[in-house]
């Protein structure tokens, strides 16, 4: 039986996300333009303290060198920027790209950049307090709002305008976690809702498989549901996949694949809504499946990533046979 999520959401169109932090130099612009004419909707660029692109800058040269393709952010840290500088550039973005930027924000994980940069690492419950706080500034000041807060972790007061000047169209809000708050917060005020099906432990040195097969996604879905109430039909959903696979033999295929991934059966792999596996006519069958099942209509890969190859010729193929 379909879900609620999946009866609201199951005829949006179809939109796939490349999601990269590969540090490239001048050919990027033409390394950008070639993902935008493979059919890719959105390319997108994580946030970490690595050797990588700026997820802004690298926003900002997609954007220049592309003219269908959106990009965005997969996703800000929170604690990296002061929602004012935020909400500036994503303003700008949207404003210069002809309203093709979106802002995916999280509440960030990874201890040990924190550590690398000085900056404190807090108890999650704090992180996701400020993101809290962040997330109502940048909306309103993207709204052309006055900022009114007075905060545990930001207190501001601004006239509408004063600060930043609004963009002509809107910039879609992302929010993406796997913890309850996060997706709560996801639920009330975000367009788009991500799903990873993961969790980390404190320090981040751990990945639990916590929501990675079928149960655990659609109870990650009902979360954000339940707190979007009326407004849950306009809330695009939005997975990661983590493992592409191309296969004709899909038993031998998470077979192998769960030698490498700590915690997980080649059965739990093969029901897993975060993982493609077999032919690329069987990944286009299994995607169409998926948002009927749970109503996701947003898929994301990843580019290349240590170790691993990128999934972008596959869900080229994939992306192809879907629109034909």
């Amino acid at each position: 039986m379909d879900s609620p999520a999946a009866r609201s959401h199951r005829t949006r169109p179809l939109r796939f996300g490349l999601t990269t932090a590969l540090p490239r130099g001048p050919e990027f612009a033409d390394y950008a333009l070639a993902v935008e004419d493979l059919g890719v909707d959105v390319m997108t660029f994580a946030d970490h303290l690595v050797p990588s692109l700026s997820p802004i800058v690298g926003a900002a040269a997609a954007a220049a060198a592309t003219t269908r393709m959106h990009s965005g952010t997969l996703v800000l840290n929170n604690d990296f920027r002061h929602p004012v500088e935020v909400a500036r550039e994503a303003a700008t973005l949207a404003a210069v790209s002809g309203g093709r930027f979106e802002l995916g924000l999280g509440a960030g994980h990874m201890k040990s950049e924190y550590d690398a940069a000085g900056l404190t690492f807090e108890w999650s419950s704090t992180r996701v307090d400020r993101l809290v706080e962040s997330v109502e500034i940048i909306r309103a000041l993207l709204a052309g709002e006055s900022v009114d807060v007075d905060g545990d972790h930001y207190r501001m007061h601004a006239d509408a305008g004063q600060l930043v000047a609004p963009p002509t169209s809107p910039v879609p809000l992302l929010l993406g976690g796997n913890g309850d708050r996060v997706l709560q917060l996801a639920g009330r005020v975000a367009d788009i809702a991500g799903f990873a099906g993961i969790a980390h432990s404190r320090d981040a040195t751990e990945v639990r498989m916590s929501h990675f097969d079928d149960r655990g996604l659609t109870d990650r879905i009902d979360v954000v549901r339940q707190a979007a109430g009326d407004r849950f039909e306009a809330i695009e959903l939005q997975a990661l996949i983590q493992f592409v696979v191309p296969t004709v033999d899909r038993a031998a295929a998470a077979t192998e694949l769960a030698t490498t991934v700590s915690g997980l059966t080649p059965a739990q792999i093969l029901d897993s809504p975060f993982v493609l596996l077999g032919t690329h006519d069987e990944m286009a069958e299994t995607l169409v499946d998926r948002q009927r099942r749970f109503g996701i209509s947003y898929w994301t890969v990843f580019d290349e990533l240590p170790g691993r190859p990128s999934a972008l010729p596959d869900i080229a193929k994939v992306m192809t046979l879907l629109r034909a």
